[in-house]
């Protein structure tokens, strides 16, 4: 998903900070899809949060101008207005205005959307819609952490892993939030505050359970020891039981074996592939599940 903000007020894009009436601002009468709008027009903490970890196209009516390209860093609700504070980011190659025109269908923006005041959030993939450009999002700005609570979010993906494997899987989800930075992720340590409780176990098996999609494993000798990958690997062998398979990613980073990992199960063996390749494989998957889901029933 992506933030677009259009406005008719000259240089807007110039300073740091904005402001919109708030009946403009993720409404569904504002070209925003009626889900997004219900959940995330609400402005509570979650929605704050989601809405900043999205890419950000600032534009002006009329789009004679090229967009820019940047990220929301906070967001004020205020008696009438929103106020946002934001980041623009310098980036080539990037789209003129002319290839801006020219993709809005693709990028959602439809009727007289161009010559509105107003803000919307719209259901797409920037990076895939800006690949044939040659283009590559930026990564957020540095210094925004997760503040809402796990058990709170719903995670596009999950990871287990020991300890030891840690600086690799670092290097993995610095790559996949350049792939995707308004991807959720559920990762440990950017979740430290709200993991520092009684009953852990509990509360992990729910985030695994209930609040993740895809669940990626890196599977090694020290995965099979760790009292804590045990626990996140009960919730995993449940969704393989269930024959939920789509919802899970194993990775080997080691030939040690795990129980419950047979022969005939297929793996990404991370000795052969560097975190750049491996995160673009995770990315891969977010994108069939969000395929998925944007489907109709049949």
């Amino acid at each position: 998903m992506f933030n677009l903000l259009v406005t008719g007020e000259e240089n807007a894009w110039s300073g740091k900070m904005y402001s919109l009436p708030k009946e403009r601002c993720v409404r569904s009468s504002e070209y925003t899809p009626k889900a997004i709008a219900e959940r995330l027009g609400t402005f509570s903490i979650e929605a704050i949060e989601e809405l900043r970890s999205f890419p950000s196209l600032f534009t002006y009516e009329g789009f004679n101008e090229p967009p820019l390209l940047g990220w929301l860093t906070n967001i004020k609700e205020r008696s009438n207005n929103i106020v946002l504070e934001f980041k623009i980011e310098q980036v080539n190659p990037w789209i003129d205005a002319t290839q801006f025109r020219a993709m809005a269908p693709v990028l959602d923006i439809v009727g007289w959307e161009s010559s509105r005041t107003h803000w919307a959030v719209k259901e797409v993939a920037l990076i895939e819609e800006l690949k044939p450009y040659d283009i590559i999002l930026p990564v957020g700005p540095s210094g925004i952490v997760p503040i809402a609570s796990p058990d709170r979010i719903e995670f596009d993906v999950a990871f287990s892993f020991p300890g030891e494997s840690r600086p690799y899987v670092e290097a993995v989800l610095k790559k996949l939030k350049q792939l995707i930075p308004q991807a959720t992720i559920f990762y440990d340590f950017d979740f430290q505050a709200f993991l520092a409780r009684p009953g852990l176990d509990v509360y992990l098996a729910n985030i695994y359970r209930n609040r993740s999609k895809l669940l990626v494993v890196f599977l090694s000798s020290d995965y099979q020891r760790k009292q804590w990958c045990g626990v996140e690997w009960r919730v995993i062998r449940e969704a393989i039981f269930k024959r939920e398979h789509d919802r899970v990613m194993l990775i080997k980073t080691d030939n040690g074996d795990v129980e419950g990992i047979l022969a005939t199960d297929g793996y990404i063996d991370a000795s052969r592939h560097s975190p750049h390749e491996l995160a673009y494989f995770i990315y891969q998957r977010i994108q069939e599940f969000k395929q998925q889901s944007s489907m109709p029933n049949q």
